[in-house]
């Protein structure tokens, strides 16, 4: 089994809201109100985009210190660490999409991807536990093992 662990405010980003700029935890439901905007999907994959750049050099550094690349079946372990009981566990899994993009998109010297793509082939199981309030260390732990079934 392997890990890494992402800090949850890489899912936090400024933005305007009701008129001001504010922090806004980037959820189901912030991605669903981002879609309602005009040019939402333009705004959205911004945001996309800006998540990733914060998820990226965790993975590199994981990988530079010897975290081997994700292999084909991989059964992935979630453990969330909120900072508060304001956000239900379903809006925060959403983010697996940003994970999973970030890791797609994770290299060593532009040569060794961390995970080739994030289809059946590769990506077989998701588990998400909710794992308690930490407000100091907010944080997804995430820990994955080839399948072979």
């Amino acid at each position: 089994m392997t890990k890494i662990v992402i800090p949850l405010t890489a899912f936090i980003l400024p933005m305007k809201k009701q008129g001001k700029m504010r922090l806004v935890k980037m959820t189901l439901n912030n991605w669903i109100m981002i879609h309602g905007m005009r040019a939402g999907r333009m705004i959205a994959n911004k945001r996309k985009h800006q998540i990733q750049a914060k998820i990226m050099p965790l993975v590199d550094q994981a990988m530079v210190d010897g975290l081997a690349p994700i292999g084909t079946k991989t059964k992935f372990k979630f453990d969330w660490y909120f900072p508060d009981r304001r956000t239900d566990l379903d809006n925060w899994t959403f983010t697996h999409k940003f994970i999973f993009d970030a890791f797609q998109a994770s290299s060593v010297r532009g040569q060794v991807i961390f995970m080739p793509n994030d289809n059946l082939n590769f990506v077989v199981a998701t588990y998400d536990d909710f794992r308690g309030i930490d407000k100091d260390n907010p944080r997804v732990e995430i820990d994955w093992s080839q399948s072979h079934d």
